[in-house]
């Protein structure tokens, strides 16, 4: 959709919250006055919804904005501002028929007090709605009304108001459009392929989002990646920051500074949250540094999960073990943890360290 389109929409539908909010001071006005009311009592047509009308003029307060759940397209709010439009538009029309009224009321009111009335013919709202409607006079009805009846039901022969005609016209119109755009020219797709479209632009949204989700991941909702590329990224990773410590093999060595990473013993506990909490944190005091400056949660998640699919993987030359053996169970996730299979740690206040 053309944007030039929506936003002349947008300004129809502004200029006629206008007029209705102007036409519901003008009602509001009106009843206030007292003639609207007395010929609501008198049994005045129409005036009953004039109470719903006036909740319209109420006054706009700033209200703090509010984000959309989602963006529309310009489709999608090509249709919202022709639903608007036409409901706007309906209001506009109830309007003007209830200040005819009201004024028709009011008018026959006054003149019942004696007060001399001068003849102006029909104002400009019941021009526009002749136009719209094109209802013959009451006069006139008697030269258009049908010879057949219905049990004493006689039927006027009324041409089809010409907004009835429009929207007729305007719906050939568009299924002329459509069929041009769609099938001849092949400008606009067709719904099949409009659905793959928002089948591809829904998959670009969910890896957005789940991107989003690894970039906020934390040492208490890490979970282990399995996928190949998240093992390839931690496998660059480690590459580029912790082979110096801890050697090409991850495994360590007699004259290496950090540990085996590769055997099935952990000096601040195994599992995937331990090793992220150990890699974000560091341990100063032994030497390894804090990486959560250097590296993003979604990087040292792709790490941690890359060591620890190297778990059986070390050589014969792989550094002695160091720490408690660690067995992944449901009781036994956090190195805080105190396993009945194991010895706690005699200094359970130092920071974790990798391995």
């Amino acid at each position: 959709m053309d944007t030039t389109v929506n936003y002349i929409l947008m300004a129809v539908a502004v200029v006629q919250a206008v007029i209705i909010l102007s036409l519901s001071g003008i009602l509001r006005m009106m009843w206030g006055g007292g003639g609207a009311a007395r010929a609501f009592r008198s049994g005045g047509r129409g005036l009953v919804l004039v109470p719903f009308l006036l909740m319209l003029a109420t006054e706009a307060q700033a209200q703090a904005y509010q984000p959309p759940a989602e963006n529309l397209n310009e489709l999608q709010l090509f249709w919202l501002l022709v639903g608007v439009n036409v409901f706007l538009f309906v209001i506009l029309l109830v309007q003007l028929n209830f200040v005819r009224g009201a004024t028709r009321s009011m008018t026959t009111a006054v003149e019942e007090r004696g007060a001399e009335q001068t003849a102006t013919g029909p104002g400009w709202a019941q021009r526009l709605l002749d136009r719209l409607t094109r209802r013959a006079a009451v006069e006139q009805e008697p030269d258009i009304m049908l010879h057949h009846n219905y049990d004493g039901i006689r039927e006027l022969d009324n041409v089809l108001p010409p907004w009835w005609v429009w929207l007729f016209y305007g719906s050939i119109i568009w299924g002329v459009i459509y069929l041009i755009n769609v099938h001849v020219i092949d400008i606009w797709p067709v719904q099949q392929e409009e659905y793959v479209a928002e089948m591809e632009q829904a998959q670009a949204d969910i890896a957005a989002y789940m991107a989003t989700l690894a970039a906020a991941v934390d040492e208490n909702t890490v979970i282990a990646l399995t996928d190949a590329a998240a093992l390839s990224n931690g496998k660059a990773t480690f590459t580029q920051f912790c082979t110096p410590c801890h050697g090409a093999d991850a495994a360590g060595s007699e004259t290496s500074v950090g540990p085996n990473l590769t055997d099935a013993y952990w000096i601040h506990g195994g599992g995937v949250k331990n090793v992220f909490k150990t890699i974000k944190y560091g341990v100063p005091e032994k030497g390894m540094i804090s990486w959560k400056a250097q590296l993003s949660p979604a990087e040292i998640q792709a790490v941690a999960s890359y060591i620890l699919s190297l778990q059986g993987t070390g050589p014969a030359t792989q550094k002695p073990p160091q720490g408690d053996p660690w067995t992944e169970n449901p009781a036994a996730t956090d190195s805080t943890t105190v396993r009945p299979d194991t010895v706690p740690m005699a200094d359970s206040t130092k920071l974790a360290v990798l391995r």
